[in-house]
């Protein structure tokens, strides 16, 4: 009798099971309480679809499936916009892996790069531009091991540290798009607005680091007070002018700095392909890309379009990016509204970043070889000329 009972309890078990699994199946079939045409919460969603709940303010689906939240902060209002989730900022970063500024830090030549929480990030840095003592180095911020006597005191030898406060900026994109697309095909933005997006911020981080003004933005290499200013040879062919300006700049460039990289006009590859040292051609070919992968003097090579022209300051430049610190805020945000285009029948997305950055150096590094004036730098660029 106890076997039957339990077999009767299994089988009303079963029977409960199956009831439950039919009424889940008939409200999903009638997508009760779900947007019409919107992947299922557990498929993980699509870019297209956060936008559409964007768009659409579904506070509900956004924090269901995306785990989005408002990104109200002293920047955005009251409104604010919705932080991306991580899955979709990720697919948006990897666009920019073609362009410089990624190129350069997946080689190992590119910024110290780092992401915060905060609206600031304090970061202990040695205080390198004071002259060294003859028996120390500035690079090691004056600290040096001292001679003593058995049984003798130890003398004081501490490093020098100054804190830099990175506070990130804020930049946004502004893309518009038809009202009737964002309603019926959301996911034909999808791949439009990522890579527009993608390529727009590996754009602005080349852009800051070699040329940021520093007010209001992240401050760059060229013309700051660390790099030093090399000032191009004449009195020979151009040539030898330009091959004399080269070795010179390699001769202020920081001693040990292994992960250094050129970064040039694109009007410059030609005149440097034509430099040498007797025969030897300075410079090496490795591809095609006008981006990155040549050598000059064993030293790779990379263009971008953002340093001045060739005859300007800062056209030509060497540099340890290593000594170049770049903060990102840690999530993107993207707002959305129907009314500030509202008679072209366009709806706005606002897409926004937020980041800084500066050389980790105030001034050239004195070197420690009694004089008291000859230096070097992990930034050196070229002066005005021919």
């Amino acid at each position: 009798m106890t076997e039957i009972v339990m077999n009767q309890a299994e089988l009303a078990a079963e029977i409960a099971a199956r009831l439950r699994e039919e009424v889940a199946a008939a409200v999903k079939a009638q997508s009760v309480g779900v947007a019409t045409g919107a992947p299922a919460a557990e498929d993980g969603g699509s870019f297209g679809d956060f936008l559409k709940c964007v768009a659409t303010n579904d506070v509900q689906r956004l924090r269901a499936v995306y785990k989005s939240a408002k990104a109200l902060d002293e920047t955005t209002g009251a409104g604010g916009g919705f932080l991306v989730p991580t899955q979709f900022e990720e697919r948006i970063r990897a666009v920019g892996a073609p362009m410089l500024f990624d190129q350069l830090v997946a080689a190992g030549r590119g910024p110290l790069m780092l992401r915060t929480n905060a609206a600031e990030l304090a970061l202990p840095v040695l205080e390198q531009d004071q002259a060294p003592n003859v028996e120390s180095s500035a690079l090691v911020g004056g600290v040096r091991l001292i001679w003593r006597e058995q049984s003798a005191d130890v003398a004081e030898s501490e490093p020098k540290f100054e804190q830099r406060i990175f506070r990130p900026h804020s930049a946004d994109a502004y893309v518009a798009a038809a009202t009737e697309l964002i309603t019926d095909a959301p996911q034909a933005l999808e791949d439009t607005l990522v890579s527009l997006f993608g390529r727009a911020y590996a754009v602005l981080k080349a852009r800051v680091m070699l040329r940021g003004t520093g007010v209001g933005q992240p401050r760059g290499i060229v013309g700051h007070p660390a790099s030093i200013s090399v000032t191009r040879a004449t009195g020979g062919t151009q040539v030898e002018n330009d091959t004399n300006t080269i070795l010179q700049m390699i001769q202020r460039l920081l001693p040990g700095s292994a992960t250094a990289v050129w970064i040039a006009h694109p009007f410059w590859r030609s005149r440097l392909m034509a430099t040498r040292l007797s025969e030897t051609l300075l410079y090496t070919v490795n591809g095609q890309s006008l981006v990155y992968g040549d050598t000059l003097a064993g030293i790779p090579i990379a263009y971008s379009e953002h340093l001045p022209t060739v005859t300007s300051a800062g056209s030509l430049v060497l540099a340890d990016l290593s000594y170049y610190a770049m903060v990102e805020r840690a999530a993107f945000s993207v707002a959305f509204s129907e009314h500030a285009r509202f008679l072209k029948r366009q709806s706005v997305w606002l897409f926004g970043v937020r980041i800084d950055g500066a050389p980790l150096v105030n001034a050239p590094l004195i070197l420690a070889d009694g004089a008291g004036n000859n230096t070097v730098s992990p930034f050196v660029e070229i002066a005005a000329g021919s």
